[in-house]
């Protein structure tokens, strides 16, 4: 880094773009020059001392922890004394670095993160939690942050207003008025708001793993429908854009072009008779159960987890089924739905998946999956070589087949193993054995 040091902004080539040099903290109001090649041994410095903080893996990004350290190595670099022996400068540098980065208290403490989103259409319901994640009301959440002092009565009000379609004068700049207008963006058109709480992570990752916590507690209410991904396509959140339309037109021999429009991403919510969604939700203990604990462990350090074999499973699991559900080409969400059930038999391919597919439901693998249809074990088989294998090996030859029948198919398979695998795993509450799942009771 003296070397580069000597020569901040290397010459340029005929026709390159001159490199603009940039400045980091060197603290008391200074600062370094540094380019981009003394930029880049900072970050891979930065990488060397995360992977020597395996407990750090599973709370930042590598992107913020380089940040923390460039910020921290500025005023280290201007101390260095350079008529001293290189070694002696880089051991005392490195000595200085270590501590500061391990001895500044860092902001991974609770973190509250809020996203609009939409559940159940226009009827008014207690808030939901799996674990850290509660959906409410905005109304309801609103009372309760005014309760809380998160918000003034003003913000209270305003927001109150507003969110039921009255205008309200401009407000002076502050630091209240800045907390409504984040809020009312982000709740935007959504009836509702998720709010995740997490502890232990910093910056983007926070944010990054409480919106994963945020889809996973959803996936769980998409469970309950027989068509989770039907159902998905009314939960949705506003961190992920606005509502709009899906059109499209097509010419024949005929004078008229011909087309159509969907709505996609909306936010009206689930369509249930009233009074019909706390007894859905009661009689699913067992889900939310599971669900909470899976958050828990994805959002917490997995060395202190009760279950991390077992709840590793069921996150992959579930990431894949999220992924599925939101996937629009058919052929791509069974890759998705297979994955899922590879996950939950551990790896063990579409043998596997028959045994867990047999001992959670009891179905034997010679059963007919339809009325004078083919065995399960075909199926499953078909759908696992054709819809994940060759696929992803890129040697399929039904590429251009239609493949929303197997899409449905999968889409059961994985739903119902994902419910009895989260029966099973309240049941065997001390088991942290995911093969265990393929074994009959």
């Amino acid at each position: 880094m003296l070397s580069i040091q000597v020569v901040p902004v290397p010459k340029s080539g005929s026709g390159e773009v001159p490199e603009i040099p940039w400045w980091i903290s060197a603290g008391n109001g200074d600062s370094l020059i540094i380019n981009r090649a003394i930029s880049e041994l900072i970050l891979e410095l930065a990488g060397l001392l995360l992977t020597a903080r395996p407990q750090l893996a599973n709370a930042i990004s590598g992107k913020d922890w380089g940040t923390i350290v460039q910020r921290v190595i500025g005023p280290i670099l201007a101390e260095i004394d350079l008529d001293l022996p290189l070694a002696v400068s880089a051991r005392d540098a490195l000595i200085a670095l270590n501590g500061e980065l391990d001895q500044s208290k860092w902001n991974f403490d609770k973190r509250t993160f809020l996203f609009g989103c939409s559940l159940i259409e226009h009827h008014e319901i207690s808030p939901f939690t799996v674990g850290p994640v509660t959906i409410s009301r905005r109304n309801i959440w609103l009372d309760a942050a005014l309760a809380e002092g998160r918000i003034t009565p003003v913000t209270h009000r305003r927001l109150t207003a507003r969110w039921s379609g009255k205008k309200v004068r401009r407000r002076k700049g502050s630091v209240d008025s800045v907390n409504e207008s984040d809020i009312f963006e982000t709740v935007g058109e959504a009836p509702f708001i998720c709010s995740v709480q997490t502890d232990g992570l910093f910056g983007s990752f926070a944010k990054e793993k409480a919106l994963l916590a945020a889809r996973i507690a959803v996936v769980g209410v998409a469970l309950m429908w027989v068509s989770p991904r039907s159902a998905l396509r009314d939960i949705n959140f506003t961190y992920d854009g606005p509502s709009y339309i899906e059109t499209y037109v097509f010419y024949q021999d005929r004078p008229e072009s011909l087309g159509g429009r969907r709505r996609a991403r909306s936010f009206h919510g689930l369509t249930i008779f009233k009074d019909i969604w706390e007894p859905l939700v009661a009689k699913r203990a067992d889900w939310w159960a599971t669900l909470a604990e899976t958050i828990e462990f994805l959002l917490g350090d997995p060395a202190t987890a009760r279950r991390p074999k077992l709840m590793n499973s069921f996150a992959h699991a579930l990431i894949w089924f999220h992924e599925a559900c939101r996937e629009p080409m058919p052929m791509i969400a069974i890759t998705k739905f297979m994955s899922c059930l590879d996950a939950l038999a551990c790896g063990k391919g579409g043998g596997g998946i028959m045994n867990l597919i047999s001992a959670r439901t009891g179905v034997e693998p010679t059963t007919p999956i339809r009325k004078d249809g083919q065995p399960y074990k075909v199926v499953v088989n078909e759908l696992y070589s054709q819809g994940r294998s060759r696929l992803l090996h890129g040697n399929s030859d039904r590429l251009g087949h239609d493949w929303e029948d197997l899409r449905g198919l999968a889409e059961t398979l994985a739903r119902r193993c994902l419910i009895h695998c989260f029966h099973w795993a309240a049941r065997h509450s001390e088991s942290d054995d995911p093969q265990q799942m393929s074994v009959p009771d």
